[in-house]
C-alpha cells in the first residue's frame, strides 16, 4: 500500500487500481495488512489505516499493532476480504461505483459470500 492512513474511498481507489493494472497477482506484493478504524460501521469517508496483521500470543490473544492500540482503533477488515470482493466486483463492472463496492463488502462481511450485483 502507498500509505498508512486513508479515507475508505482512497482505498477502494488504490486497491481498485492495484487490480486493473496488474491482476490478482499485484495483491500478493502487498498482503499482510488490515484495515482498522474507530468504527466498524465503514463509510467511504470514514479515516481509516492500514497496519499489521494483529498478532497472535501465546494464550492465542490477538494484540493489536500499538499504532492502533494508542488510537483507540478496531481490526475492521483483512486485506484479502477487501481485495477478494474489490475483485470480484470490477470482474462484474470496471466502472462499478465505490458506493456499490461499500455495499459489496459489507455483505460478504455479514454473509460470508459474494453479492449479485445485478
Amino acid at each position: 500500500m502507498k500509505k498508512t492512513k486513508y479515507l475508505f474511498d482512497e482505498l477502494i481507489n488504490e486497491i481498485r487500481e492495484m487490480y486493473l493494472k496488474g491482476g490478482d497477482s499485484a495483491f500478493y506484493k502487498n498482503s499482510g495488512w488490515c484495515l482498522y478504524a474507530q468504527n466498524s460501521k465503514i463509510k467511504l469517508d470514514t479515516e481509516c489505516y492500514v497496519l499489521p496483521y494483529p498478532e497472535i500470543d501465546d494464550d492465542y490473544t490477538e494484540e493489536l499493532p500499538e499504532f492502533a492500540v494508542q488510537n483507540h482503533l478496531e481490526c475492521i477488515y483483512r486485506d484479502e476480504i477487501l481485495q477478494d470482493v474489490i475483485a470480484a466486483a470490477i470482474d462484474e463492472n470496471e466502472d462499478i461505483s465505490n458506493k456499490k463496492i461499500l455495499k459489496a463488502i459489507k455483505y460478504y462481511d455479514k454473509y460470508d459470500t459474494f453479492m449479485d450485483l445485478d
